[in-house]
């Protein structure tokens, strides 16, 4: 896919047992320590009911996730790395080339929505939104991505679970995000791999290579 702005950079509960809510309490403590795990293969073990688990996800104030993304239209095709840093103070989102730059970066906090590119420019935007809009060239449900990447039903969202009980396609609008693999990540089973299909033959590939939950150190 042809992205003309990076073309300007240098490639660019009460009726649970007591056994189940101890299971989720434990759960849920675990993960206010930073658990970062490289992605395997998903593990036998049981996991948590889909809304247990969603409460425990729904519960985490920290988290990142990197990865490989491909963003498709049915004449553009292109590929980036991404990191998603999510905190109650900020959110961020750094979009790299396939060098390892950092061609875009852009956070969210109290005052807003800022941009700011390997060439020196700055923007500002009233929300996630309008700026990666202006990165990509392609409208993507920006404000979404974060439940998507969880795996987690939004406001006008729903989600049909897979056999063992976890998220196989959620939907959203014109949107369909099918979760095609998952990761065990401290204690969690987490999305790994997943495709969003959106109007106008729109669709989003990521591949989620690494998990951070809890608060840890800028690394």
């Amino acid at each position: 896919m042809s992205m003309p702005f990076l073309k300007t950079i240098p490639f660019a509960v009460m009726n649970r047992s007591p056994l189940r809510i101890f299971a989720v309490f434990l759960l849920a403590l675990a993960l206010t320590a930073c658990a970062t795990v490289a992605p395997m293969h998903p593990s036998p073990s049981p996991v948590l009911p889909t809304a247990e688990r969603n409460q425990v996800i729904s519960s985490l104030k920290y988290w990142r996730a990197s990865g490989e993304a491909a963003l498709s239209t049915p004449k553009h095709h292109e590929n980036f790395g991404f990191r998603w840093e999510q905190s109650p103070q900020l959110q961020a989102l750094s979009i790299y080339d396939p060098l390892g730059r950092t061609v875009a970066r852009i956070t969210v906090d109290a005052s807003g929505a800022h941009l700011e590119t390997i060439t020196g420019e700055h923007r500002q935007a009233r929300n996630l939104s309008t700026l990666l809009n202006m990165v990509l060239h392609v409208e993507l449900p920006a404000a979404e991505l974060p439940d998507w990447m969880l795996g987690l039903p939004g406001n006008n969202s729903t989600i049909s679970d897979n056999a063992s009980g976890l998220p196989e396609m959620l939907r959203s609008g014109p949107w369909q995000v099918h979760y095609l693999r998952y990761a065990p990540v401290g204690g969690l089973t987490m999305p790994q791999l997943l495709q969003a299909n959106g109007p106008d033959g729109i669709a989003l590939r990521m591949a989620i290579t690494r998990w951070q939950m809890g608060q840890s150190d800028p690394s």
